[in-house]
């Protein structure tokens, strides 16, 4: 689990509400519903009109990664290709068919899998790395879902603010409720930019980042996959791939 994710989140938001408590301001006005409901669930609405389904779906399943990041280790993926072509060398290409389960990646697994049935390992190196970049840009577009919630959710929090300020208005003949009303308002614009600054584009950086990482990892296994296939040295498939660190 990714503490630091959970860590930032708490002090951001402790932030928000040490400021409030330290200017005097009171908790219970930084707490409002409406303002919530129209901030996030109009956001949300926003980005599905202009997105699809797909791609909301996938982006609600990679946000786990925030919490649970995968596992994408770039050393084992190196020294799992090295270990593979050491025995392809000593034994042969054939031999390491009972050992496909040591690459830690369906794209890379794939790869192997074509070679041991023959295909051309040019004709593997180019496809897989295609598919590759096929899956990464598939992961930007789930990416792109969450960023437009965060672009939308100030613009939201500022029409929060107008319809608070309208039904502040109705309350000019009572001070006391019109100043209490305008302070509520606000807190509609203070959501918009808190939602979209302190959790979606924060976390939508986290996603890319994983992302990123992951199509270097199914590069570097392709890459190992292509050189085993075409029998170069292991120690020299090892320090090309060194590159990828």
């Amino acid at each position: 689990m990714d503490f630091l994710t959970l860590a930032g989140l708490i002090i951001a938001f402790t932030s928000v509400f040490l400021a409030n408590w330290l200017g005097g301001g009171e908790v219970v006005l930084l707490l409002n519903m409406p303002s919530a409901i129209i901030v996030i669930v109009g956001s949300v609405g926003a980005s599905l009109i202009q997105s699809s389904l797909v791609d909301a779906l996938r982006s609600l399943g990679m946000l786990k990664w925030t919490l649970f990041p995968p596992l994408f280790n770039l050393s084992n993926a190196r020294q799992s290709v090295f270990l593979l072509a050491v025995k392809a060398r000593k034994s042969s290409l054939v031999s390491l068919d009972g050992d496909i389960g040591l690459l830690n990646s369906a794209l890379a697994t794939r790869a192997l899998q074509m070679v041991l049935d023959g295909a051309e390992a040019d004709d593997v190196y180019d496809r897989m790395h295609d598919e590759a970049v096929r899956l990464r840009k598939k992961r930007e577009s789930a990416i792109e879902f969450l960023e437009s919630i965060g672009g939308y959710a100030p613009t939201l929090g500022i029409m929060g603010s107008v319809l608070g300020l309208i039904q502040a208005m109705a309350n000019l003949d009572s001070p006391e409720a019109l100043g209490y009303g305008i302070a509520v308002a606000f807190v509609s614009t203070l959501y918009g930019q808190g939602f979209s600054n302190l959790v979606i584009f924060p976390l939508a950086k986290k996603i890319t980042h994983h992302a990123d990482t992951e199509l270097l990892y199914n590069q570097l296994l392709i890459d190992g996959v292509y050189g085993i296939a075409i029998g170069k040295h292991p120690q020299r498939l090892d320090l090309e791939l060194s590159g990828y660190e």
